[in-house]
């Protein structure tokens, strides 16, 4: 729970280690095994598909990963996935590339 500030709502399913973050952070669930799939604006439809979009890379272009490199993986599918509706993102990637 270090690495996550408070303020934002975390939602989650309801898988049971979750529920400690009820004690320290704005927490709501869907109740998957009760046929939830959304509940207001709580979903977790967002995660799920990021982690589609995952598997298909590993599966389809990497075919495995190494664990050493886990977190690169992650980073570079979350670049692509919060900057995917960027029309630009050739001179995007050039400008963060560029070292100052």
């Amino acid at each position: 729970m270090d690495n996550v500030v408070f303020g934002p709502k975390i939602m989650t399913d309801e898988y049971k280690s979750y529920k400690k973050l009820d004690l320290a952070y704005r927490h709501d669930f869907i109740a998957h095994s009760e046929f939830q799939h959304i509940k207001g604006d709580i979903h977790t439809n967002t995660i799920e598909s990021f982690w589609a979009i995952v598997k298909r890379a590993v599966y389809g272009v990497y075919h495995r990963i190494s664990v050493k490199y886990l977190q690169t993986y992650i980073n570079e599918f979350s670049f692509r996935y919060n900057n995917r509706n960027i029309d630009d993102s050739f001179d995007l990637v050039l400008k963060n590339a560029i070292l100052v």
